[in-house]
């Protein structure tokens, strides 16, 4: 330790001697050594400035978020989407207008669309006047109108204008291999459409059962264009048919001037619609049937009061009928849960759902084939699929032997019109072959 601190103070020491020594051989220069005037280095002050410009003050209120872009004082456009979670008032705050304006011209639309129904993606343009105002706003309703809302802070009004388009007539035939709707896929049909073609012959049909290798199907439907041909939207099916092992099965769309309802009939005038449609969901494997059988958890013999549908996580499942939610919610082995009361007679029961469709809740009126679920596999079972149940005055019965009462039959003067439908229809169908196009302007 002591020799440590020795080494240290000579160190210091030496440190301290060197300064004394510089400094006294800087004091003791002469005058010659000493740079001249001539050679000062000379630094000169930069004088810089800064010029801010600042707006003029503006009586008009703040915006709600930050400052709308403006570009030289000009007129600008802007083009939004609604996101997840926005109404339109929101969308248009988001976008930089002024909370009076925004207020306002959305209260100018009521007479033509309803904005607390406005849809994730919706788009609208915007166009802002050079202070910042919202000088017009177009909104695309749907394919065939748009809504224009226009004016100044307080004096904004809307109006509808309908949109030009035409009406392609399309025909498919195909073959099946394997589902109807792979078929369907393969030959073009958009997935919209096959849906609807599924859908108005799920009443005679047991999809899962009654579909041949071999099967042909036939469709003809409408596709509009709108006036650009940017636009296509998918139309109404106006004929369809399966040949199922060799017997066909035919439907006309027709509108009965007396109820003024759209549905789908036979060629004798038989509604295709029946209280109950045979199967809930489409490409499903019937992978349990009504009866007793060893439970697959259980491990003993049960009566099974329902039918059970295999069918991948996320399969939508429709309602069988018109009718009332009576429950939707968890409920025990069950899982996620559906009931749905049609009239006084049937109550269907769906099971063991994922996830429960947009809205389905207890009280909601629902509509025979609307999306009430998507199969899952939840409550206690082995694997995912859908559970179903009708019940019949109270009581479990088996659907698939169930005899489901029928819809209207056309007679008398509507019988006649809806002949004279058929007979247009099959004329279409002809001139389709012959491959003639067939297209109608509207306005």
């Amino acid at each position: 330790m002591y020799r440590n601190y020795k080494r240290i103070f000579y160190i210091g020491s030496f440190f301290i001697l060197s300064l004394i020594l510089g400094f006294s051989n800087l004091f003791s220069l002469p005058k010659e050594a000493i740079p001249k005037a001539a050679n000062k280095i000379t630094v000169e002050k930069i004088k810089t400035s800064l010029s801010i410009n600042l707006p003029k003050q503006s009586n008009k209120p703040t915006k709600s978020l930050g400052l709308v872009e403006k570009s030289n004082d000009q007129a600008f456009f802007k083009e939004i989407k609604i996101k997840y979670g926005q109404g339109l008032m929101d969308a248009l705050l988001d976008s930089g207008a002024y909370r009076v304006d925004a207020f306002n011209a959305v209260n100018s639309l009521k007479d033509h669309f309803d904005a607390r129904k406005i849809q994730v993606g919706q788009k609208i343009n915007l166009y802002y006047s050079s202070d910042g105002s919202i000088d017009r706003l177009e909104m695309q309703k749907d394919f065939d109108n748009l809504i224009i809302v226009q004016g100044k802070q307080k004096n904004y009004s809307s109006v509808n204008i309908s949109l030009p388009s035409q009406v392609i007539t399309r025909h498919v035939f195909g073959q099946i291999d394997d589902s109807l709707f792979l078929a369907a896929q393969r030959k073009g049909l958009p997935q919209i459409i096959i849906a609807n073609l599924i859908s108005i012959f799920s009443y005679d049909v047991d999809f899962q059962r009654e579909i041949r290798k071999g099967d042909q199907f036939e469709i003809v439907y409408e596709r509009k264009l709108s006036k650009d041909g940017r636009s296509v939207q998918e139309g109404n099916i106006l004929f369809a048919k399966l040949t199922l092992s060799g017997k066909e099965i035919s439907l006309f769309r027709h509108t009965p001037t007396e109820s003024g309802i759209v549905g789908y009939f036979h060629e004798d005038g038989q509604s295709s619609k029946r209280a109950l449609m045979k199967t809930p969901i489409e490409g499903a494997r019937l992978s349990s049937y009504y009866g007793n059988r060893n439970h697959p958890v259980l491990g003993y013999n049960r009566m099974h009061k329902g039918i059970d549908f295999s069918a991948p996580t996320g399969t939508p499942i429709m309602a069988a009928g018109d009718g009332v939610v009576e429950r939707a919610s968890w409920y025990g082995s069950f899982g996620n849960y559906v009931r749905i009361r049609h009239n006084g007679t049937y109550k269907t029961i769906y099971a063991h759902m994922s996830k429960y469709g947009r809205g389905i809740k207890k009280g909601v009126r629902v509509q025979q084939g609307q999306i009430i679920g998507y199969v899952g596999a939840t409550g206690r079972v082995t694997g995912r699929h859908l559970h179903y149940e009708v019940h019949m005055n109270g009581t479990q019965v088996n659907p698939l032997t169930l005899k489901i009462p029928s819809g209207i039959k056309l007679n008398g003067e509507e019988f006649q019109r809806f002949r004279a439908v058929i007979e247009n229809k099959n004329q279409i169908i002809m001139e389709i072959k012959s491959n003639i196009l067939l297209t109608r302007a509207l306005n």
